[in-house]
């Protein structure tokens, strides 16, 4: 009977998301997986053991595992204290201070990588010398990009908790020493929005793929290792120990993940109860120490992107004796007109916009339909919401580059001529990484929503459309800015599936392009500038995308982003 009681439209419409949710997603990766199966056979347990039989993914498995650990570890380790100044103090253009220290997380990974590159050694040539060097910066590169994280969780909290909580805590004998009231009031508090956090940075650690490509040097997470040999993949009788490999690690990574993703949606949820809240002018109070936490943060976030722009215009010329370098647009000017081998940046920037605003017109309402029924099931049928609630985090526990994968022989499967004539294949990977995001930001909205709203609306007798228009858009203003310019911003700079489904096609993307003319060989003085010039293209775009709804974000919500 409590089915009963849903809207029978929002019921309609909600299976409705779901059934296109399905086909986008869960079809091209079941019809890869079917014809990976095809090739190599049903055998789990010998897919798991090829993964230490060849060369090519022995340790893998280890290498991926130890890098997430202590890249979530690390992230942690710098992002709470500076979540705790945001949430607990304020500061002057405080809007502005949140929106530099979140970027990172909505900056392409491979800006990422091409800053890092150039601020670690001269030209990126020195980091990659070293196991010392690189290791390290790979996890101070996870730590940078995933440093939004533990601020979206840890911060909304801080930020709006009645400090009634801790007036009241102050009168109990746990509550009069410091160590007393972060042992019983914060660390309980905090608890589920650091493991939420920490749940989603293992997430993107794990699944790492640019980041990795560019900063290690002969070692090869389980996604790097697929995004390799994935090319030879499907081709029955041809390297089928290469499907072996790929089924092997997509397994382990399905079940890692998804056993994360469970544990940050459980979390989430939790951090949906009702603490009494307060507004910011009331909780935030003016700290000058905490500048000696607040400004190392902001160069920290700021300095890889600066210097990314810097080498885009020092191009390396080679004496007799020694390699010197000089100022010069030239590699600009090369990025922007078109060679024998590579278009112009501005077809990549043509492409990536294209696909970007496809996948915003099918991201953005899909993933408001699911977090809607998400919403209403939660208060009639909360098991079948929790497992909607992971059934829409399903790319998050597949890769990037296993999407890709999926996309490209999934299409294949049904008609090869086709997927290699359609522009808009590429946009199906950006919808099926895309959708997610927004189901994440649009659901704690849905949630924060006070029903009362609406059923004062339908005692004035408001219309359905003229309540939805009037009351919930105004309401959602915010998370919808957010969810656009994220969708936006995470189809323009996405990688791993891009990477694998347009490299063998005439579809360059921005990132595309980025990672084409910086693996050109080094002898080529134009290539490096000429990729950072493409990446700072990318890098203005995300920012200026980011920072100009930033300030309409909703911290009422609590959300992730």
């Amino acid at each position: 009977m409590r089915w009963l009681l849903l809207d029978m439209n929002s019921k309609h419409l909600g299976i409705l998301a779901v059934c296109a949710y399905t086909i986008l997603v869960v079809v091209p990766l079941w019809l890869a997986i079917d014809r990976l199966i095809w090739v190599a056979g049903f055998d789990i347990i010998n897919w798991i053991q090829s993964l230490e039989r060849n060369f090519v993914s022995q340790g893998a498995f280890e290498f991926t595992l130890m890098q997430a650990t202590i890249s979530t570890i690390a992230t942690l380790a710098i992002g709470i204290p500076i979540a705790w100044q945001l949430g607990r103090y304020k500061w002057p253009h405080d809007y502005l201070i949140r929106s530099i220290l979140t970027m990172p997380f909505v900056m392409p990974s491979i800006v990422a990588a091409m800053g890092f590159l150039h601020l670690i050694g001269e030209s990126g040539l020195d980091i990659r010398s070293n196991k010392d060097t690189w290791f390290a910066t790979l996890i101070i590169a996870h730590a940078w990009f995933n440093l939004s994280l533990v601020i979206r969780f840890c911060e909304p909290v801080l930020s709006t908790l009645d400090p009634k909580m801790e007036e009241q805590m102050l009168l109990l004998p746990a509550g009069r020493t410091k160590i007393g009231r972060l042992r019983n009031l914060w660390i309980p508090l905090l608890t589920p929005s650091i493991a939420a956090a920490a749940c989603m940075t293992f997430v993107f650690s794990f699944t790492s793929f640019a980041l990795v490509k560019w900063i290690t040097l002969g070692e090869n997470t389980l996604e790097s290792m697929m995004a390799s040999i994935g090319s030879s993949a499907g081709i029955n009788g041809y390297m089928i120990s290469r499907n072996e490999m790929i089924l092997g690690s997509s397994l382990i990574q399905f079940i890692i993940l998804l056993l994360s993703l469970w544990i940050m949606s459980t979390l989430q949820h939790k951090r949906q109860s009702r603490l009494p809240k307060a507004s910011e002018s009331i909780v935030k109070i003016k700290n000058k120490n905490g500048w000696f936490i607040v400004l190392p943060a902001i160069i920290f976030a700021i300095t890889p992107l600066i210097t990314l722009i810097i080498s885009s215009f020092r191009v390396r010329e080679s004496g007799p004796n020694s390699t010197t370098y000089s100022w010069s647009t030239a590699g600009w000017e090369y990025a922007f007109t078109s060679t024998n081998s590579l278009p112009s940046a501005w077809d990549a920037l043509f492409n990536s916009v294209g696909y970007a605003l496809i996948a915003l017109a099918i991201a953005l309402p899909l993933g408001w339909m699911l977090a809607q029924y998400i919403c209403d099931l939660e208060k009639v049928r909360p098991r079948l919401a929790r497992f909607l609630d992971l059934f829409t985090m399903l790319p998050f526990a597949v890769s990037s580059v296993m999407i890709g994968l999926g996309v490209m022989l999934g299409m294949i499967r049904i008609d090869a001529e086709f997927f290699y004539s359609l522009w808009l294949t590429p946009a199906i990977a950006h919808v099926m990484i895309t959708t997610p995001f927004v189901v994440r930001i649009i659901l704690p909205a849905l949630r924060s929503i006070d029903p009362i709203y609406d059923e004062c609306a339908r005692t004035l007798g408001i219309s359905k459309f003229k309540r939805f228009f009037s009351i919930k858009v105004p309401m959602l203003r915010g998370s919808i800015l957010i969810a656009t310019i994220f969708t936006l911003a995470m189809s323009m700079g996405e990688f791993g599936a891009s990477w694998v489904v347009t490299r063998n096609s005439d579809w360059t993307t921005l990132p595309i392009m980025i990672d084409s003319l910086r693996s050109i060989p080094y002898n080529n003085s134009l290539t490096a500038p000429a990729a950072n010039a493409v990446a700072s293209v990318l890098m203005l775009i995300a920012l200026i995308l980011f920072i100009s709804t930033e300030k309409f974000r909703p911290r009422r919500d609590g959300g992730m982003f």
